[in-house]
C-alpha cells in the first residue's frame, strides 16, 4: 500500500470494471495515490456476480499458472463458426488468443501476457484488494459500469436482444447480489457500490430515454432493497469527442459522489498535486530512455 495524506485517501475507491475506465478516467485523475487493484485493468463481460464470487473465494481462483489460460473470446473471434458480430473488438476473419481465468472465461486480461510476471502480479493486486476491504475506519466505495452495447454475460450472437431494458434489469438485480455478497463477507465494513450504465455519447432514442426512466425511477422511490447502492450514468468515449467530454461525465461522478465539500474539493486537488507531478515526470523518463 502506498503511503499517502490521509485527508486525500478518505475514501477507498474500488473498480469492479466492466474495463479500464474506472481507473484510467476516475481513480488515475482524482485518487492518484491509490495503488493498483485486481479489477482495475480487465474487461469483465460477466458482471458482478464474477466480481463476488472471486472476492468470495479470496482470489484463490487466481493463484497458479493453471488458473489462466489463453481462449479465443467471441469479442475477439470472427471465424466462421462463431460468425460474425458486431460488436466484435477485431475485423472479420481474425481471431486473438486473450488472456482469461479457468473459472471465470468472460474475464478478460487483455493487457497481460500468461507468465509468471503476471500471475506474480495478480497476486499483488489480490492482496492489497483483501487488505483495503479489512479497513472499517474508513467508506469503500465499489464502481461499476455496464455498457449499453454488450450483451448480457457475453452472449454473442447477431440475433441476441441487446436491449437496454434487459441491461438495466441485470445491472439492477446484480448489484443488489454483489452487495448482498460484500455485507455477508465483510459485515463491518463501510461501503456503498455505484452502478453505472454507460450511455452512447450522443442521444439515441432506443436507450436514453429508457436510461432516464430508470434512474428517475430510482431516484423517485428508493427501496430496501436498494440501500448501499447508488445508481448513475456516465457517457462512453468516441472518436469524436474532441471536447473530452466522456472524461468530463466521470468527473461528474467524482464532483457528485466521492467529494462531501468544496472544501474537501479543494484540499483534495492540492494535496494530490505531487502525486500527479511524480507520474508525469515518471512518463517523460520513460520516453527518454526509449
Amino acid at each position: 500500500m502506498k503511503n499517502s495524506h490521509p485527508f486525500i485517501n478518505n475514501l477507498n475507491i474500488i473498480s469492479l470494471g466492466a474495463g479500464c475506465a474506472i481507473r484510467t478516467e476516475l481513480i488515475r485523475k482524482y485518487f492518484p495515490e491509490q495503488p493498483t487493484l485486481f479489477f482495475d485493468y480487465l474487461g469483465n463481460f460477466d458482471g458482478l456476480d464474477s466480481c463476488a464470487q472471486i472476492i468470495k473465494n479470496d482470489f484463490q481462483d487466481f493463484q497458479e499458472m493453471d488458473d489462466l489460460f489463453l481462449s479465443p473470446h467471441p469479442k475477439w473471434n470472427t471465424d466462421c463458426e462463431l460468425k460474425p458480430i458486431s460488436l466484435c473488438a477485431n475485423p472479420q476473419g481474425i481471431a486473438q488468443n486473450v488472456l482469461v481465468g479457468k473459472k471465470f472465461p468472460d474475464i478478460i486480461f487483455y493487457h497481460y501476457q500468461h507468465t509468471t510476471d503476471t500471475l506474480q502480479s495478480f497476486k499483488r493486486k489480490s492482496e492489497r484488494f483483501k487488505k483495503l476491504l479489512q479497513e472499517t475506519e474508513r467508506q469503500t466505495i465499489f464502481l461499476y459500469y455496464r455498457q449499453y452495447n454488450e450483451p448480457v454475460n457475453s452472449i454473442y450472437a447477431e440475433d441476441h436482444d441487446y436491449s437496454i431494458q434487459v441491461k438495466l434489469a441485470k445491472l439492477e438485480s446484480e448489484s443488489i447480489r454483489f452487495r448482498d455478497a460484500i455485507a455477508e463477507k465483510y459485515p463491518a465494513l463501510p461501503f456503498t457500490l455505484i452502478a453505472l450504465i454507460m450511455e452512447p455519447f450522443t442521444f439515441d432514442e432506443h436507450v436514453t430515454p429508457a436510461i432516464d426512466e430508470f434512474l428517475r425511477q430510482k431516484t423517485l422511490s428508493p427501496s430496501l432493497s436498494a440501500r448501499k447502492i447508488i445508481y448513475d450514468r456516465v457517457l462512453s468515449s468516441a472518436p469524436e469527442d474532441t471536447r473530452k467530454i466522456s472524461s468530463k461525465s466521470w468527473g461528474r461522478i467524482y464532483r457528485k459522489h466521492l467529494v462531501t465539500s468544496p472544501i474537501m474539493r479543494m484540499g483534495k486537488a492540492c494535496l494530490a498535486l505531487p502525486f500527479k507531478i511524480k507520474a508525469i515526470i515518471h512518463k517523460l523518463r520513460k520516453k527518454r530512455a526509449r
